[in-house]
């Protein structure tokens, strides 16, 4: 198995479909999926399940947990997984259906990285954009950060070893923001970082404020 894929779900109903189908859609077939559902209030994990039983052959799990957050999501997700990398999406996001192929011939020409990135769309209706330009290949973390005034790495773009991520522990505990952004550059610290040149993933930004995990922060 090379890729265990763990969605956070939580209360995302009008959304995971979505998400699912672009797993679902992958024309590389060589992963597992990972839903983990955060203690939703709405029926996100029933629309989940029959998204899933509908396809045909994907090898899929969907685990319930009592609302600790999308951190301890995440990290209970890779306790049970099985394969050699790790893919993160969120349950409102999605890929292009080569994401995880593409991501394959990355890891393979850049076999020394700890985290491996793509580049991603910012989606909202007339404000779309792609969200980076930096060079296919190893990057200086903290630079391209800097120079690009957006997340080189997000959680929906990301892959990392799974050694690499029991090493540095996770993703960090007790916070509601930027738990990414720290375990990308803690990550980032120790090891390269190589970054694909190609917006294949879609970070929703049309989602209502009063469903983000981050709605009261400024």
């Amino acid at each position: 198995m090379k890729f265990s894929i763990i969605i956070p779900l939580y209360n995302k109903a009008p959304y995971v479909r979505k998400a699912l189908e672009s797993v679902c859609a992958q024309t590389c077939r060589d992963y597992e999926l990972i839903v983990i559902n955060d203690g939703s209030t709405d029926n996100s994990a029933v629309v989940a399940d029959e998204c899933l039983k509908a396809t045909d052959g994907i090898d899929y799990q969907i685990i319930s947990q009592q609302n600790a957050g999308v951190s301890a999501a995440r990290n209970n997700g890779f306790s049970v997984s099985s394969a050699e990398y790790l893919a993160f999406l969120d349950a409102d996001d999605w890929w292009e259906p080569t994401y995880l192929e593409r991501m394959a011939q990355l890891i393979k020409d850049y076999p020394e990285a700890g985290l491996y990135a793509c580049n991603y769309v910012y989606y909202k209706p007339g404000k779309t954009h792609v969200a980076l330009n930096i060079p296919t290949g190893y990057i200086n973390y903290p630079k391209a950060y800097y120079e690009s005034g957006a997340m080189p790495v997000t959680s929906i773009s990301a892959i990392m070893p799974s050694a690499v991520f029991d090493e540095m522990g996770g993703f960090p505990m007790g916070i509601r923001l930027g738990e990414d952004f720290l375990l990308w550059a803690k990550t980032a610290i120790h090891y390269p970082v190589a970054f694909l040149n190609e917006p294949l993933a879609y970070y929703n930004n049309d989602v209502p404020v009063n469903m983000r995990a981050t709605r009261n922060l400024h």
